[in-house]
């Protein structure tokens, strides 16, 4: 791939899903039976860039995997895609990640991951690849891999005009100097609320939607001009901060089955679209698109809509009025 022509660069992890689909999540202490058991590809990293290319744009992928047959898998599915893997590193010495997902009747899920791998990513292998970094259309980080890792590459990426994006999950503390490095980052709602916690930054006042807007508001003070904050069931929340611009887009009612990779779907294809050339609130509500359509499979990766349809979808939310 020529670094001239546009891509969306996946800097994450890489696991092996694990799931159990059952009636109830058990509590602490019990035990549920009656389920039934699927193998499935994952990792944040992973899934995202799946959704990035399913959504029709050239995608990279970097992430560190085992030497192991969960690795060769991997590699071999990320390549069925049309991602280019050629940047994946293997370890000699640490097992590939592994994710044990328990999803209820409703879709929801809880999750314990092994990391394995994905947390000896480095700064000097990404140093290596620096090129490949600061030539991107759009670049897109999660955090399963370690943060000192995190900084090295958007640090690299401000040297290009890439688009650079955050998704802080699983959430962790961030530097407060690495947000003037960051273009847009992408917290559920949860996220946001506990990122302005550890931030320190003002109380949070006022209604849910106000709150929202708030720590957006805060968040976006320290060097991000965008923050979208996604809310499930209710659409997403999108904080532009020059000139500040607020704008709620709803979500596509669906029934959904699983919700695991809904927000890695959402992530990637608003990556895609961006490097597409679309609007960052038209970016939302493609992403919005193809996240409805998700839950509505199992799996992760498996469930990620290709173009056709999630331009169908689109067209039916871009019918219905913002606000």
């Amino acid at each position: 791939m020529s670094s001239r022509e546009p891509y969306v660069l996946i800097i994450g992890s890489s696991n092996i899903d694990m799931n159990i689909y059952s009636q109830c999540l058990p509590k602490k202490g019990e035990t549920v039976t009656g389920g039934t058991f699927k193998q499935f590809m994952g990792g944040k990293g992973a899934n995202q860039a799946v959704a990035s290319i399913r959504s029709g744009m050239s995608t990279i992928f970097i992430a560190k995997i085992g030497k192991d047959s969960f690795g060769d898998q991997m590699l071999t599915q990320l390549q069925k895609e049309g991602i280019n893997v050629e940047h994946i590193i293997r370890d000699d010495t640490e097992a590939s990640g592994i994710a044990f997902i328990m999803i209820d009747e409703n879709g929801e899920n809880m999750i314990s991951v092994a990391p394995g791998a994905n947390v000896k990513l480095s700064p000097q292998e990404i140093e290596k690849n620096e090129s490949i970094v600061k030539n991107a259309t759009t670049i897109i980080v999660q955090m399963e891999i370690p943060i000192e890792t995190i900084q090295k590459i958007f640090q690299i990426a401000s040297k290009g005009k890439v688009t650079k994006i955050l998704n802080p999950a699983p959430l962790k503390p961030i530097p407060h100097d690495l947000f003037h490095l960051i273009d847009i980052i992408i917290p559920n709602e949860g996220e946001l609320f506990h990122l302005h916690s550890l931030l320190n930054l003002e109380k949070l006042i006022s209604s849910e939607d106000q709150q929202i807007i708030q720590a957006s508001r805060d968040i976006s003070k320290l060097g991000i001009n965008s923050v979208i904050t996604t809310m499930g069931s209710k659409g997403s929340m999108i904080y532009q901060s020059n000139p500040e611009t607020i704008t709620k887009i709803p979500a596509y009612k669906v029934k959904a089955i699983d919700t695991v990779g809904a927000g890695d779907c959402f992530n990637g294809v608003l990556a895609s679209k961006l490097a597409q050339g679309e609007t960052l609130v038209n970016a939302v509500k493609y992403a919005t698109a193809a996240a409805s359509i998700a839950v509505t499979r199992k799996g992760a990766q498996e469930s990620m809509p290709v173009a056709m349809e999630i331009q169908d979808r689109f067209t039916k939310i871009n019918e219905i009025k913002i606000k």
